[in-house]
Parts: C-alpha cells; structure tokens; sequence
C-alpha cells in the first residue's frame, strides 16, 4: 500500500534552502530552479526565498560578482562569462554590472594574449593547424573573434 505524498512545511523549505547555500553562494534563480525539483508549493518556495534575500543570504549582485571575477581569473572571456552567469540564473542587469566591474575590453585583451601563450605558446611561433586550433579554443573560452584574430594573425 502506497503512503500519501507528504505535505511540506515552510521549514521544509527553508532548511532545503539552506543546506543549498551551505555548499555555496547561489544566485536566486538558481536557487529558485533547485527548489522546483522538490515538490514545495511554489509560494512557499517565493517566500523563503524573499526572506533569505531580506536577511542578505541570497544577494544576485554578489553572486554575480563573486563568479564573474573567478571566471575572469581562470581565463574565460566576456561573453562566456555572460554566458555562466545567465545559466545559473543572474539577472542581465547584474552581468552588465559585473562585466564592467570585472575588466575592460584592454584587460580582456591583455588576458587573453597571456592565456594564448601560456596555452599555444607565443603567437608568432605558431603553424597554421595550431593557429586554427587556438582560435576556435580562444572563440570556445568567449573571447571575441576579432580580439582572437589580432592576437593570432597580426602578428
């Protein structure tokens, strides 16, 4: 004999909640999304949810940031950034914002021509095989194709 589904209490909820942002920060949508896969009644999961955000547990402009600068450091361009970001949930207000925050197009620039040659090796040095190789890598990591193209070929 089957038992009934068990009625979940906002409790429920808020512990569920908080064991996710034990392991890590997470973005509200995120954390939205992971909730849903539970079967907590949606307005349960808002309410938790504003007032995680009312106590400063849940913050997308920290999130945002946090990421975006670990992104940046390991090496990935702007738009891949964007691109993670918009994955686990951030608002595109907060990306825009971090992406300025983060670095100007010269530092990405600057980024990349260090990531290229610590990865391929000085550009000048390059085949033409490995040349194609890096681009499509450097396009892969989110740099834009024209960045990539200067690094590479006008060299």
């Amino acid at each position: 004999m089957k038992s009934e589904p068990k009625e979940h209490t906002r409790d429920d909820v808020e512990a569920a909640a908080y064991r996710f942002l034990a392991r890590r920060d997470h973005a509200c949508g995120e954390l939205r999304q992971k909730l849903g896969r539970y079967d907590f009644e949606p307005e349960l999961v808002e309410e938790v949810l504003s007032e995680l955000v009312e106590r400063g547990y849940l913050d997308d402009a920290r999130f945002a940031e946090t990421q975006g600068q670990a992104l940046a450091r390991k090496g990935w361009g702007p738009s891949q950034i964007a691109h993670r970001l918009r994955q686990r949930g951030v608002d595109t207000v907060h990306i825009d914002a971090v992406l300025d925050l983060v670095e100007s197009e010269e530092s990405f620039r600057a980024r990349a021509s260090a990531y290229l040659s610590g990865k391929f090796g000085a550009p000048e040095t390059l085949d033409e095989r490995t040349q194609r190789r890096a681009f499509r890598h450097m396009l892969y990591r989110g740099y834009a194709p024209g960045v990539v193209r200067r690094l590479l070929f006008d060299t």
